[in-house]
């Protein structure tokens, strides 16, 4: 499909649907690519149940593709008909490719899977003890359970900032040293 500019109401309409206005334009690829993106932002919550942690990313998403499908509809033609229909991620390598290392990619993905299941496991586990929790004792455990979640994050931020110093600094003594 040919990429051509369209009705500007309709172009206006779809951006609020993200991915949309780009395949309506005929970026076929980077529109669905954009609206998985995002479909995939409803789908995970739901299958995992945790509805909180994926709300901030599910709103950039929508942004993203609204402002990107504003910015594609006021592009000069002559700009416009030089697009190439990509996927959304091959975008941000700006004509050159992406370069991410294999380790570095699986080593996020890992750090992804385990704090996702860790919020599952959580949800599931803090149901089971909410029953469990005599009505007498509630009122003394409960603030404590729903904060545990909090003082893990905070704790591992420390940890990570900690770390990231300590990198820092190695790697500037490490410098000056040769």
């Amino acid at each position: 499909m040919k990429q051509q500019k369209k009705n500007s109401f309709f172009t206006l309409v779809f951006s609020f649907m993200p991915g949309a206005a780009e395949m309506y334009m005929g970026f076929m690829k980077n529109g669905l690519s954009l609206m998985g993106i995002f479909a995939l932002g409803f789908i995970i919550p739901v299958v995992l149940r945790v509805n909180d942690v994926f709300i901030l990313p599910v709103i950039v998403v929508w942004f993203y593709g609204f402002f990107h499908a504003r910015n594609l509809a006021a592009c000069k033609e002559d700009i416009f008909q030089e697009l190439t229909d990509v996927y959304i991620w091959e975008e941000f390598g700006q004509g050159r490719q992406l370069q991410i290392a294999s380790h570095t990619l699986r080593k996020w993905a890992a750090v992804i899977l385990i704090v996702s299941g860790a919020v599952v496991l959580w949800e599931n586990v803090t149901g089971i003890i909410y029953r469990l929790i005599p009505n007498w004792m509630w009122d003394y455990l409960a603030p404590l359970i729903d904060s545990i979640p909090r003082i893990v994050t905070a704790i591992l931020l420390i940890v990570i900032g900690i770390k990231m110093v300590m990198g820092k600094k190695e790697e500037y003594h490490g410098e000056g040293e040769q």
